[in-house]
């Protein structure tokens, strides 16, 4: 959207073009019956060029259902990272961060939790922004997952909801699921999992049921927000 549209992340990037898959072969899928890996990043800024993640949290969704016996979580270990402006980003303590993994031993587990799915996302260009840069850090050959965004998919569904730039806690709130003050991945990950949930029956009752026509949905909400603007 266009009043996004300066953030670092909005600005596409060659790693994003190179190292994603093709929607052709999943665009037949149905909502109610892929595998979805839901997930959730704390980074130390907004910037990817100049920041970095923290810490990493992931739901497995699978058949409409939350797979609450597999979830992943990880947590990055800095390399002397003070700042108290990332603090103040994250709230992870400095100690917490000291018993981390290296990034690309996490984003390898993570390759792998999240392999054969399709990641789902809040804002999802701000996750791809930091993940497309630790993706070939990390030595993964492999062509990443694909993305839907879930705030652009909210947006098309909840159509008496103001919109994704009022942030996943309002959203929350509108669809009457709870929010609490987490600042943690995996918790943030779990919440997003359960609003995925609602939304794919909202969508099935617009008629919307394959990963395809959600895609299609979304792309027509966005160029119509585009002339909006």
């Amino acid at each position: 959207m266009k009043w996004l549209s300066w953030l670092p992340w909005r600005k596409p990037s060659f790693a994003a073009r190179s190292l994603s898959l093709s929607w052709s072969a999943i665009d037949e899928q149905a909502l109610d019956n892929a595998a979805f890996t839901v997930l959730d990043l704390e980074t130390s800024g907004l910037d990817p060029k100049r920041h970095h993640i923290v810490q990493i949290g992931a739901v497995r969704l699978e058949s409409g259902s939350i797979a609450l016996g597999n979830v992943w979580s990880g947590l990055v270990r800095t390399h002397g990272e003070r700042s108290p402006e990332s603090l103040l980003i994250h709230e992870i303590s400095p100690q917490r961060q000291e018993q981390g993994e290296p990034l690309s031993q996490l984003m390898r587990d993570f390759a792998r939790y999240s392999e054969n799915t399709v990641w789902v996302a809040w804002d999802a260009d701000f996750d791809l922004a930091f993940l497309d840069r630790a993706w070939p850090q990390a030595g993964l050959e492999q062509a990443r997952p694909l993305i839907l965004d879930l705030a652009e998919l909210a947006a098309c569904v909840l159509p008496e909801w103001r919109g994704r730039r009022l942030g996943l806690d309002d959203c929350l709130r509108y669809c009457g699921l709870p929010v609490s003050d987490r600042h943690d991945a995996l918790g943030d990950a779990l919440v997003s999992a359960q609003l995925m949930q609602l939304l794919i029956g909202r969508a099935r009752q617009k008629g919307v049921v394959t990963i395809g026509q959600a895609r299609r949905l979304m792309q027509s909400h966005k160029q119509r927000q585009a002339h909006a603007f």
